[in-house]
This record gives C-alpha cells, sequence and structure tokens, in this order.
C-alpha cells in the first residue's frame, strides 16, 4: 500500500526519531523502519522507547542471548548444498520487523481473499473443468504442469477443504505496496520456524515485546488442531480423538526440525512413509502393538512422492496405496494432493482474471507483474522485455535454474530466449521488484536489507480462515541482490504486529469441534515401529561410542602419564581391545610387545581417522543421525547433546594428542549426561524399555568380546590385562575399595561377571535385558516353524546364562565360564536381530 498521509500516522518526535541517530543509511526503496525523510515510522518509535538505540554493546548482548536460546532449544536446517546435508545453525536476526495492526488487518483481508481464490481454482481443475472450457484459462496452464496430478482427478476430499494451511511470499515495492511473489499450497513451510523464532525474541527482547503490545501467535495453532479434528472423516484414537499423524521425509530433509517441532505443538505423530500401510482402503501406522487406524495425515512430503503406486513409482518417502485411501474417503490428507499445481508462476499471470470469474472481485493484493511464456501475448511481452525479466520455470516441479535479465550478456540472453522459444510454456518471467529494506545487525551495526515476508493462514469453520498474526521473515545477507533463500545465506526475522492496545488474555479458542469430534492426539504408548527401531539404535550407538572413549582415553593416558607404573605393559592388552572393537585394523592390534608403544601412536590416528568406519567418528556420526531421527522422543535437552556431538566430532578430526585427551573426556561427560537425561526425563514406557534394550544389548556383547579377547578363561589374564579389564568396566574403584592392594583374578572376575549391583558387571546386562524382553508386547514371527516365540527362547537362554556366572561365583569354573561366553556370543546377537524382525520390520503386520 503507499505511503501516504492517510495510511500511515503522523509521525512523532522522540528521542530516536532520526536514521542517523542510529547510524542506518536510508536506500533508494521503501525501508520499513525510516520514512523517506529520515524518521522512524510511528510503531518503531514505541520499539525504540522501550529497547533504546541498537548500540554495539546492548546488540551483541542481546545476539548471543538468541543465539543461545536458539542452540539450546536445537533450532537447525539442513544445507543442500552441504554434500553431507549438514545441519546448520537457525540464522534469526535479533532484530524483528515491525508492522502495524492496522496494516496487517488490509493485507489479512487480501491473503484471505486470495486463499479463497485459489481453493476455488483447485476445486474447478480437479472438478468440472469450467475455467478451461470457457477459456479463463487455456488448457496448457494445467496440462503442462507436472503439478497437476491427473490420478487425483474427481477425488473428493474429506471435509470438503484442499487448503488447511496456506502461505503466500510478499514482497512491498517502491511504492510501498506489497505484492504476492508466490503461493505455497503444496506443504507450507516455516510456520513452525515463526513460532520458534517468536519464542526465543519474545524472551530476548521482553520489555520491547511487551511495550509493543504484539499480537500472540497460540490462537492460530489453536484453530489449526481444531480445524486438522474437524476434517477428521472418522476417530480411531483413544477417548473419540482423532489419529493425526505428520508425514516427514525424514531426518535428511531442510526443514526436519520444523517437522518435528510442530508435530509435538500439534501433539501428532511424527512419522514418515514406512512407518505407514494400506489395508482394506484405510491407513494404519506401524507400532509395537499392532497396525493402528489413522485418521489424519498433515503431509510434509512432496505431493508426487506420496503414493509410489499411483504418483511417482521412483518414491520411497512416501504411503503405497494412499490414494486409493483417499477415494475410499478413510483418510483425510492435508493439505490435498495436487495442491502443489497452485504454486506454479504461470497461474500468477492469470490471477486477475481468475479472481473477477470466480469471486467477482479484484483481487486486494497485486501480483508481481508476471508473464507466462504459454500465452501467445504474454509471450511476445516475455520476450521483447527479456533484459529486464527475472526468468523462472512456469511451473514449481520443472527442473531449472532462475536467469537474471539484466545480468544477461548478449549470446547468453539469446540463448535463453531461444529456450524459451522452444517450450514456451515452461518458461514465465517477472518484472524484478526493488523489495521494501528491514534492518540487519551485522558487524557491530544494523544496515537495510531486501526481505520477504511469509504470511501463514489456516482454515476456520466451513469456509473461513484464519491469518496468523506474524511470519516468517527472510532477509538477505547481500544488500545489492534480495537472495531469500536459507540455503543461498539468508537470514529470518520474526515480525511483529504491533498493536495499539494490549492482547487479550491467551486461552483455548476451541476445545471440541461443534461435530463432537475432538482435538488430534497421537495414541499413548502406542510407538511407531521407525521411532522403537531409531531409539534401539540410539542404545546400541551410545554404549558403542562409550567404550571407544574408554579404550581411547585409556590408550591416551599411558602414553602421556609417566607415574604410571605399569602403563607400557598395559598398552598391549588395549591394542588387542581396540582390534577386538574395529577402531584399528588387526595388524597393528596384534603388534608384538615390544612395538605396542609405536603401534599406539599410530592406533590413535587411525581410531579419530573419519575415512575409517570403524573408528570413534564414524560411530559418533551414526549416534548424532540415530538420535536425530528422534529427538521428537527424547528428552527436550539432548538438543545440547546433539549439538555438542557436532562439535566434538568436527574437533576430533583435526585434534592432535593432546587435544585429542580433553576430547575424549568432554565426550565422556557429554555421553554420562545423555545417559542421565534418558534416566531422569524419559517415561518408562515403550520407547525407553527399547532405548535401555540397546543399552544393555551392547554392554553384554562388548563384555563378552572384551572377556574372550583378553584371555581371562582360558588363565592367560596377567595383572596388566585385569587392570585394563577393571577400568573399561568402570570398575577399578570399586575393586580398590574391595582388594587395596594387588589384583586377584578370582577378585576382578567376580565384579566382572556375577556383581549384580554393579551397573558394568556383565550379570547386570544380563539380568536388566531379559527383564526388559519379557515386558515386550508378543508379536508373531515370520518364517519360524517352532511353536515356541524365539526371542521368549532366547531369553530363557539369557536367564540360564545369568544363572551359570551366578554359579562362577561359588565353583570358579573357567571351563563352564568359556562356554557360557560362547553361548553368549551367539545368543546376544540373534536376539538384536529378531527384536528387529518382531518389531520394526513389521514382515508380519497386523491391525490391532
Amino acid at each position: 500500500m503507499p505511503e501516504s498521509a492517510s495510511q500511515q500516522p503522523p509521525e512523532q518526535p522522540s528521542l530516536f526519531s532520526d536514521a542517523g541517530d542510529l547510524g542506518y543509511g536510508i536506500g533508494p526503496v521503501f525501508d520499513e523502519m525510516v520514512t523517506g525523510t529520515g524518521h522512524l515510522r510511528p510503531h518503531w518509535q514505541q520499539f525504540f522507547a522501550a529497547h533504546g538505540p541498537f548500540t554495539p554493546e546492548q546488540m551483541a548482548a542481546k545476539w548471543a542471548a538468541a543465539r543461545q536460546r536458539l542452540f539450546l532449544n536445537g533450532v537447525t536446517f539442513n544445507s543442500y548444498r552441504d554434500p553431507q546435508g549438514t545441519e546448520r545453525p537457525w540464522p534469526l536476526d535479533p532484530v524483528p520487523l515491525l508492522l502495524s495492526a492496522a496494516e496487517w488487518q488490509v493485507i489479512g483481508a487480501g491473503l484471505v481473499q486470495r486463499a479463497r481464490l485459489i481453493e476455488k481454482v483447485l476445486e474447478d481443475f480437479y472438478g468440472p473443468q469450467r475455467l478451461l472450457a470457457d477459456g479463463t484459462v487455456p488448457p496448457a496452464l494445467l496440462y503442462a504442469d507436472p503439478g497437476y496430478l491427473r490420478a487425483c482427478q474427481g477425488l473428493d476430499v474429506p471435509g470438503g477443504r484442499r487448503l488447511l494451511l496456506f502461505a503466500a511470499d510478499l514482497v512491498r515495492d517502491g511504492d510501498g505496496q506489497w505484492r504476492v511473489l508466490t503461493c505455497r499450497t503444496e506443504a507450507p513451510t516455516g510456520v513452525g520456524y515463526a513460532l520458534e523464532n517468536r519464542a526465543v525474541l519474545s524472551q530476548t527482547l521482553a520489555d520491547p515485546f511487551r511495550a509493543c503490545n504484539v499480537e500472540r501467535l497460540s490462537p492460530f495453532f489453536e484453530t489449526l488442531r481444531a480445524s486438522l479434528a474437524r476434517v477428521a472423516p472418522q476417530c480411531s484414537g483413544v477417548d473419540g480423538h482423532p489419529r493425526a499423524v505428520l508425514l516427514t521425509p525424514g531426518p535428511y530433509n531442510e526443514a526436519y526440525f520444523e517437522h518435528a517441532y510442530l508435530a509435538r505443538h500439534l501433539r501428532m505423530t511424527l512419522a514418515e512413509g514406512a512407518d505407514m500401510v494400506v489395508r482394506d482402503q484405510a491407513v494404519y501406522l506401524k507400532t509395537l502393538a499392532g497396525l493402528e487406524r489413522v485418521d489424519v495425515i498433515l503431509h510434509r512430503v512432496d505431493d508426487a512422492f506420496c503414493d509410489p503406486l499411483e504418483l511417482r513409482v521412483d518414491s520411497a518417502l512416501g504411503v503405497p496405496g494412499l490414494l486409493q485411501a483417499v477415494r475410499a474417503g478413510s483418510v483425510a490428507v492435508v493439505n490435498a494432493l495436487g495442491s502443489g499445481m497452485a504454486e506454479s508462476t504461470a497461474l500468477l499471470s492469470h490471477m486477475p482474471a481468475l479472481s473477477r470469474r470466480l469471486l467477482g472481485q479484484e483481487l486486494l493484493l497485486a501480483d508481481v507483474p508476471t508473464y507466462w511464456g504459454g500465452d501467445p501475448a504474454q509471450r511476445e511481452i516475455l520476450l521483447s522485455q527479456l533484459d529486464r525479466m527475472v526468468v523462472r520455470p512456469a511451473f514449481s516441479s520443472l527442473p531449472g535454474s532462475v536467469s537474471n535479465g539484466p545480468d544477461l550478456e548478449g549470446e547468453a540472453r539469446e540463448a535463453l530466449a531461444a529456450r524459451i522459444r522452444a517450450r514456451p510454456q515452461d518458461w514465465a518471467g517477472q518484472l524484478p521488484v526493488a523489495p521494501s529494506t528491514a534492518p540487519l545487525w551485522r558487524d557491530d551495526r544494523v544496515e537495510p536489507r531486501p526481505l520477504v515476508v511469509r504470511a501463514f493462514l489456516c482454515a476456520s469453520g466451513d469456509d473461513g480462515w484464519s491469518v496468523m498474526p506474524g511470519g516468517l521473515v527472510r532477509i538477505s545477507a547481500d544488500a545489492r541482490h534480495a537472495a531469500v533463500s536459507l540455503q543461498e545465506g539468508a537470514g529470518s526475522k520474526d515480525l511483529w504486529i504491533v498493536g495499539a492496545q494490549p492482547p487479550g488474555t491467551i486461552r483455548r479458542l476451541v476445545s471440541a469441534p461443534p461435530d463432537g469430534a475432538r482435538e488430534p492426539s497421537p495414541v499413548p504408548g502406542n510407538l511407531p515401529s521407525r521411532a522403537a527401531d531409531h531409539l534401539f539404535w540410539v542404545g546400541r550407538y551410545a554404549e558403542r561410542a562409550a567404550a571407544a572413549v574408554r579404550l581411547l582415553r585409556g590408550a591416551t593416558l599411558r602414553l602421556s602419564d609417566d607415574s604410571r607404573p605399569s602403563a607400557r605393559e598395559e598398552l598391549p592388552p588395549l591394542l588387542r581391545l581396540m582390534g577386538r572393537a574395529s577402531l584399528i585394523p588387526q595388524e597393528i592390534a596384534q603388534l608384538p610387545d615390544s612395538d605396542a608403544l609405536r603401534g599406539m601412536r599410530q592406533a590413535l590416528e587411525i581410531a579419530v581417522d573419519p575415512v575409517n568406519p570403524g573408528g570413534l567418528v564414524a560411530t559418533t556420526l551414526r549416534l548424532r543421525r540415530a538420535m536425530g531421527s528422534v529427538r521428537d522422543r527424547l528428552p527436550s535437552d539432548t538438543r545440547q547433546v546433539l549439538s555438542r556431538l557436532d562439535a566434538i566430532g568436527a574437533g576430533l578430526v583435526k585434534a592432535d594428542r593432546a587435544a585429542l585427551a580433553l576430547l575424549l573426556d568432554d565426550f565422556s561427560q557429554v555421553l554420562a549426561a545423555q545417559m542421565g537425561l534418558e534416566l531422569d526425563g524419559m517415561p518408562r514406557g515403550a520407547g525407553w524399555r527399547f532405548l535401555v534394550l540397546g543399552r544393555r544389548l551392547e554392554r553384554s556383547i562388548d563384555a563378552v568380546e572384551r572377556l574372550q579377547a583378553s584371555g581371562v578363561a582360558a588363565e592367560r589374564a596377567d595383572a596388566a590385562t585385569l587392570e585394563v579389564l577393571l577400568e573399561l568396566a568402570e570398575a577399578g574403584p570399586a575393586y580398590r575399595e574391595r582388594f587395596p592392594v594387588g589384583v586377584q583374578r578370582d577378585a576382578a572376575l567376580s565384579l566382572l561377571l556375577t556383581d549384580s549391583e554393579h551397573p558394568h558387571s556383565l550379570l547386570f546386562q544380563l539380568e536388566t535385558v531379559r527383564r526388559q524382553v519379557t515386558r515386550l508386547p508378543s508379536l508373531p514371527i515370520v518364517g519360524t516353524t517352532d511353536d515356541a516365540d524365539p526371542l521368549a527362547r532366547l531369553a530363557d537362554q539369557v536367564a540360564q546364562a545369568s544363572y551359570r556366572l551366578q554359579d562362577l561365583a561359588l565353583t570358579r569354573d573357567m571351563g563352564l565360564l568359556s562356554a557360557t561366553l560362547f553361548q553368549l556370543g551367539w545368543s546376544l546377537p540373534t536376539m538384536s536381530n529378531l527384536l528387529s524382525q518382531a518389531y520394526f520390520s513389521h514382515v508380519h503386520a497386523r491391525a490391532a
């Protein structure tokens, strides 16, 4: 909207009324904070009255506080430009963007009109197609778009709403007019990041937040929860709750943090496509108790990848048969499959005509001027003004890069024109709009940077829309270009809608929809199989990493501490155990004792080499990935552990011996902290049980292999070997408390094997494994001809091994010990495989 006296309140003097007082340079475009005369806009006056000027000291403190909160909350996004898909810290700027409530009300009216219009367009395109019949849009606009899913033609959508969540990217031009740059209808991302931005800045800038009477976001999410419940065709969950699932591509997606965050905030189950199956035209979630019926799916997987049977056959992300279940009306998928075609740039070129045809209204929010090559008249404009156009693929699912016409020279411009003439329907051009700027804190000062606002709406009632009083602002780090993609280094801002009056009391808007359905909620206790699998391996990888850390700490200590009289003698058994753990090759592990010192120096380098598949760096990465896949099910403070694991993993790659010792100490503390979080912060449900099973099985397997490799059962163990075994089992202090002088073989074995009170003894592990396995739900195993449950038989064998270990405390029968260790060396890994077959793979899945 143009900046005029009728639309902008009169400027008020203040202590910070002049841009020069802030060291803020005014550019040639519209600035959100400063008027053309260099004065602060009225709604920013209130902000600065509470905040004060942008001094380097104050802003550095705010910046540090915001980054610390983001770090503690584990807010990240994945960079596709990084070959490893590395998680990056969320780039939140400590200065929010302020808009007045009166202006946002006008913007909101235009957004509601746009959402209603696009929903009607989708209803027609996937229904009677009258818009094609009467010539409002040419057929190529629909049929040339790969985002148009022919399999969804004529598909009825449960609840009658094709769009439940809608987003639009807005830019303000030089005249102060907000324009629509693009619409997001397939799986609008950013709403979770907007909520997290608000959570951080409302605490970091608490005084300005209250002083500016910022509109709250909570009512928007209450409405979204109620709308998800409303579209559910039935309620299959506990106490009449709809069973709601958020479908994610998985932890490697750039916005996986948001998926986990939203699922937790909306009380939904986070699931991947492999977690669900279609049976009898209904969708079921694979849980430990069997198959649980799903009523609502909020998908974050692209439309075409949601069903490999009828859409993209190469997709490994979707649910085979999902479209058939939607046709049967047994599940609601939101937004409706096929909605992504409304994101096409080509469609923007026909929005004014569509609005007049379907709504009988002119657009309240104009689009960025757009010209589609598939329309002859628009194609002529596109080609004649190619030197001014930003040319991009006409449809969002088409490959191709964006070309900036003013940056192209003669031959390059001609080549682009030739591509357009060859397939005009595949290309569209937009006249560039110089976006408005907002202050960005950078290099101890505020500087104006271009921005794009992503605004969000959710369906409300049968035909209404609710506008989020805020949004996700993306701001360019480069003053020369409006590059607002996070993949290209852009930052984000929180959007504050500043009201004249304090916001009302926050309360739940809807406790139950009018039809009696309740809010979507995961069924307590019914853990998805994928989550159980990841939790099981979190336990195994955590113990594997802890065992490796103890080995390497013991090695670095003996190489650097000359005060230990037996340090040199203890290097050979350490080398052999490092080889047994696959940290180093066997040729180094089996070096003669005389070469142990040289071998250990070489072994430390190999053990932390990132290309070593059995090394500590590789194990850390596996642990990090497993934890990241289920961070929504781990205690919230686990996010700090994940961040520390990232830092430690990077440090291990380049650490010398002195730095390695410190990193290993740090690593040990982080792993201990995570175990403490699990013990104190997780309910004793199925997820915790599988995590404990993973830990105890891995610790049992490690203990058995250590004892076998050390030769204690064959009476080959000397004092140096026993010292190492006690240290690796965290049993040294307990042993010295009982036996202050010397190391006795029988006493050491008693502590390592049969002490039921010591948490690292083999008996302690086996008892815990047996106890947890007996509490798991019973599921049949495919492929067995034995009437007995093989998992139960293995649990019995583990129990028998426990009894034999207790007998060893009396008999000291080394032959019995060897036989017991041999049996456990087979039965424990087999138990891990059977757990996977019974509970994780669902080869034989049944409806509960």
